[in-house]
């Protein structure tokens, strides 16, 4: 062997070794030898059998024994893709990888045109680091997942009473039956199953028909972020069996941001988040969290972040009360640490400035219409200079003043220009700043204010120096922050993502909406970005979306009153009475109520209230509302162990976790490396979506027609024994009018991914080749009789790759292309229409800043005074943790456990020391204790302690009794400090028992919170 083949062949196993590229070099001969898999140690001591091997003919080779294919990763919710490795021989999950087709895995991804084989030649050798592709600690650690010890893999019936974590193993069958048919299932007296609860013709609660059929008295949770698997169980709860009270994790999770957000990106008050245009971009300022922290991929931002740091000097500011490890020394980074929940005072006190300094966008704030907007080469526009009535006696009062009423034309609102009334329609530049006296077609005098008037209004309402005294960060620094983000054109944006959910988390999101508006960086080059979407696969060859005989329960208001409070019965009765309705005898929904208030928590708050009604049974799949609700009380899990209560419960998972502990009945489930997969990836710029295909056989056992118990499986099997419609034979529909069945789980998946791989429009030609290389033939032998040819050859296509990932030009002129069409609001009059269901007051049209206030409208402060209280609490997502990772030996070996970050000062001044076994203590939570961590990376007068840690009952750490054998708990899975039942609940709100949430939507709070902190 010459050096220079020496170099060439040692440069591969080098940079695979780096990489985690699967590639390795045979001695001599052309194939491979067969590797002796078995005694390859997974941890220690001799290495994984790599997936390739190089022969002395210079080619790559598919090591003998070993599979390859592509998936997605579900340990968090952020759907990167991945390259799994499998033993063929034990069936076993060998290392994970990032998928480098997939632009969550890779800041240069692969072309689908690059056949399977050349894909490992690439990550390797001279081309191995650019073309990397990686996936983070949380994705790596699920290697362990199919067989951990932990797993729930039997059906289980419980024995004993609730919670005892006693379990007997019984047959699916029995299972099926008793859940559907109910009885003394217990020997604890009658139980109503599935077929008695559904009960369509009766009232679910007798009087108000707005709350639906006592067939909604069946409650479902769900974890919907993987659609494809979700779409087939929320067909069976909505569409099939009838209840509208199908409720997931929105709003403890992103929706307060995402509403408002959305409330400044468009008319309405649809929810909607933006993102870094990173290739451009020159400023960023993250607020609530840090570059690559949470959020989207933490593989393609920290990419993103390198790239950016050393390709265009990057400067960005984290606005957080943590300094993270990503605001790294020696770059053009900032940390600024806010208080927690003070998050609107920072960006007031910002908006201040900007005004003050006339440091924003004013000719682009000036266009007021799509036409002018195109004329001037702009590809959005705003209402920035729309006038609002703000006669209080006006019968439009809070509405844009109409044309029509003025003389100057329709419907449209109107603008003033060069110092006239204008219908905005016609208008080019229009004034921005009015506020004054106009005189309508009747003579009358009507006071008119723009909306960036009465924005700017609202901003000087307090004081800079009092707004910086708030927020912790001094009046120099906000300057300069203010400057630094309106002094780089449009290459510039202000982003979050759920790390501001305090009391007032709907007004942080719209502030950020309107200051990305201000500086007109909206689908600008370099500015705030918004993702090409994803491919849904409910619409195609099969229609999965709808069936004959479904039940349509969409106006039916669910158990958390998720709608307007003013078509209540209750609203109705009063107003007839002649009373005031005000207030509402509990809190209703009326802002986004179809994505806020399918709320998990509040539907199991409202049980535990018994208002408006109980559940009679409870269904919860991937779920765990008793760990990840902020501020769920202790009385709802003892409302579940209650089965006077409560009296049917069923989980359907793989883990045990801190509320399906307390199920009836455990149908075991499909981890992600058994499942099919077809979803949207958070952070995406491409038009795409990640899929995959089982990897290994499921380790759930088989019913009585060989088929392994899952999910779907039970949905089906359920359905059938009911006679529901949507389910069955010929129950999907075909295009070209064929009915085919929907009685396995591999029925729904091979629909589904048909439908994704139909609109897919650049699928790559597959190849003999690449079928061996991406174990086609393994993916596809349950797929190909329940397809076409057309579909099998798209379907292959699909999963050869990983998904679909349609390349496209980033940038169209100054603007991201197929960007624009964005009507920003300023002032929203659709917000400003609805009524708090307490107060009866209008909310705000332009955001607000204004204290925490409780349902009632006491602060906090009434409640929970300074004194008693005086630090502040902020739950942050951890970058290596997410709630089932909890379950990974390897997560829990990297991060064991969390701590308790105090800033030291802080820290002395309670007397408290680094290493101290403390107490965090809020106004009626329960106290959380863990380890003190004092440094000075935390801001004064703070207290931050990250999510995902003390699962101290849940994924294996609890010790269970199944079949009179005592399974003992891992110790360290259940490590670390849970801060959720910590944070207190509303004392003004009725009932038993309540959450905080939120002022206008209702979502649940988990930062600002007022604590203080004692040894324990």
């Amino acid at each position: 062997m010459d050096r220079r083949s020496f170099i060439t062949r040692a440069g591969i196993v080098t940079a695979a070794a780096a990489t985690g590229t699967a590639c390795s070099s045979t001695p001599k001969g052309g194939e491979p030898a067969p590797l002796n898999v078995a005694k390859s140690n997974t941890r220690f001591g001799n290495p994984l059998p790599t997936e390739a091997q190089l022969g002395a003919n210079g080619k790559l080779h598919k090591t003998p024994g070993i599979r390859t294919m592509y998936t997605r990763c579900f340990t968090c919710n952020n759907m990167c893709g991945l390259r799994v490795r499998i033993d063929e021989a034990s069936d076993k999950v060998l290392k994970v990888g990032g998928n480098p087709y997939c632009e969550m895995n890779s800041g240069s991804p692969l072309p689908l045109s690059m056949p399977v084989r050349d894909s490992y030649a690439a990550l390797a050798g001279n081309t191995g680091l650019e073309n990397r592709a990686t996936t983070c600690g949380k994705g790596a650690s699920g290697v362990g997942c199919v067989d951990d010890p932990r797993r729930v893999t039997q059906v289980l019936k419980r024995v004993g009473k609730r919670g005892e974590g006693k379990w007997k193993s019984i047959s699916y069958e029995q299972a099926l039956t008793e859940i559907l048919e109910g009885g003394d299932l217990f020997g604890e007296g009658h139980v109503d199953g599935l077929k008695a609860i559904r009960q369509l013709d009766k009232p679910a609660v007798p009087g108000y028909p707005e709350f639906g059929s006592a067939a909604n008295r069946l409650l479902a949770t769900f974890g919907e972020e993987d659609t494809l698997r979700g779409s087939l169980y929320a067909r069976f709860m909505r569409q099939a069996y009838g209840t509208v009270n199908l409720v997931t994790k929105h709003a403890y999770c992103g929706a307060p941001t995402g509403i408002g957000y959305g409330i400044g990106l468009a008319p309405g008050l649809e929810p909607g988040l933006g993102d870094i245009d990173w290739d451009n971009v020159e400023y960023a300022m993250f607020l609530g969290t840090a570059p690559s922290a949470s959020g989207a991929s933490l593989n393609l931002l920290g990419r993103n972040l390198a790239d950016a740091r050393v390709e265009r000097n990057l400067k960005y500011t984290s606005v957080d009360p943590l300094l993270r490890t990503e605001v790294a020394n020696d770059t053009r980074a900032q940390w600024l640490p806010i208080r927690p929940g003070r998050d609107a005072a920072f960006m007031m006190a910002l908006m201040q400035v900007m005004f003050a300094e006339n440091w924003f966008n004013a000719e682009f704030l000036a266009i007021p219409n799509a036409d002018a907007a195109k004329a001037a080469g702009e590809v959005n526009h705003s209402n920035a200079s729309h006038l609002v009535v703000t006669d209080a006696k006006h019968k439009d009062h809070t509405l844009f003043a109409k044309a029509s009423d003025f003389g100057v034309g329709g419907d449209e609102a109107m603008v003033v220009e060069n110092g006239k009334l204008v219908s905005a329609n016609l208008a080019k530049k229009a004034d921005l700043f009015v506020d004054g006296l106009f005189t309508d077609v009747n003579g009358n005098q009507v006071q008119l204010t723009s909306s960036l008037a009465l924005l700017k209004a609202q901003a000087n309402q307090a004081p800079l120096a009092s707004l910086s005294a708030d927020c912790g960060i001094q009046q120099s620094q906000i300057k300069q922050a203010a400057r630094d983000l309106t002094h780089h054109g449009r290459k510039a944006t202000v982003v979050t993502n759920s790390g501001a959910n305090s009391g007032d988390a709907i007004m942080v999101g719209w502030l950020v909406s309107t200051m990305n508006t201000l500086i007109g960086s909206h689908d600008a080059k370099g500015g705030t970005l918004y993702a090409n979407g994803a491919y849904w696969g409910f619409e195609g060859n099969y229609n999965l979306g709808g069936f004959d005989g479904e039940l349509d329960v969409s106006a039916d208001i669910n158990i958390c009153r998720s709608g307007a409070y003013e078509d209540s019965t209750e609203y109705k009765q009063k107003v007839a009475k002649g009373e005031n309705p005000y207030p509402a005898s509990d809190m209703w929904h009326n802002l986004v109520a179809g994505y806020a208030s399918f709320n998990a928590a509040e539907a199991l708050t409202a049980h535990t209230n018994a208002n408006p009604y109980t559940a009679k049974a409870l269904f919860n799949w991937r779920s765990n509302a008793l760990y990840s609700a902020a501020s769920i009380s202790n009385d709802v899990e003892k409302a579940l162990v209650d089965t006077d209560k409560l009296p049917l419960f069923v989980a359907i998972d793989c883990y045990m976790n801190e509320t399906n502990r307390y199920a009836d009945y455990f149908i075991p489930d499909r981890v992600m490396y058994e499942e099919y997969a077809a979803d949207r990836m958070w952070g995406a710029f491409k038009l795409g979506v990640v899929a995959g295909a089982p990897l290994v056989t499921p380790r759930t056992p088989k019913n009585a027609k060989g088929q392994h118990i899952c999910m779907e499986q039970f949905m089906i099997d359920m359905a059938m024994a009911m006679d529901l419609p949507g389910f069955g034979k010929g129950a999907i529909p075909a295009a070209d009018g064929r009915k085919v069945d929907l009685l396995t789980f591999e029925d729904w998946h091979s629909r589904y991914l048909a439908n994704i791989a139909g609109q897919c429009s650049k699928l790559p030609e597959v190849s003999d080749e690449d079928r061996e290389w991406a174990a086609l033939e393994y993916s596809m032998a349950p797929l190909r009789p329940r397809l076409t040819g057309e579909e099998v050859a798209k379907v292959e296509a699909l999963l050869s790759r990983g998904g679909y990932y349609e390349e496209a030009e980033r940038y169209d002129g100054d603007f991201i292309n197929g960007g624009g069409g964005k009507f920003l609001q300023i002032y929203n009059a659709d917000m400003a229409q609805l009524r708090h269901c307490h107060s009866g007051e209008r909310y705000p049209g332009v955001p607000s800043y204004e204290a925490k206030r409780f349902w009632n409208g006491d602060t906090w402060e009434q409640h929970w005074p300074e004194k008693e209280f005086p630090l502040l609490f902020s739950n942050y997502k951890p970058t290596l943790r997410s709630n089932y990772s909890a379950a990974f030996d390897r997560c829990a070996e990297v991060t064991p456990q969390n701590f308790v970050y105090m800033n030291i000062d802080t820290a002395a001044e309670m007397g408290l020391t680094d290493g101290d076994k403390v107490r965090v203590v809020s106004g009626n939570g329960t106290p959380a204790e863990g380890v003190l961590q004092a440094d000075s990376g935390v801001a004064k007068g703070s207290v931050c302690v990250s999510h995902c840690f003390g699962h101290k009952k849940a994924y294996g750490a609890d010790t269970r009794i199944i079949d009179g054998k005592v399974i003992e708990g891992i110790a360290r899975r259940g490590g670390g400090t849970a801060v959720n039942q910590m944070i207190p609940a509303d004392p003004t709100r009725p009932g038993k028992v309540s959450m905080l949430n939120d002022y206008y939507a209702g979502t649940n709070c988990r930062q600002g919170i007022p604590v203080r902190v004692e040894k324990a």
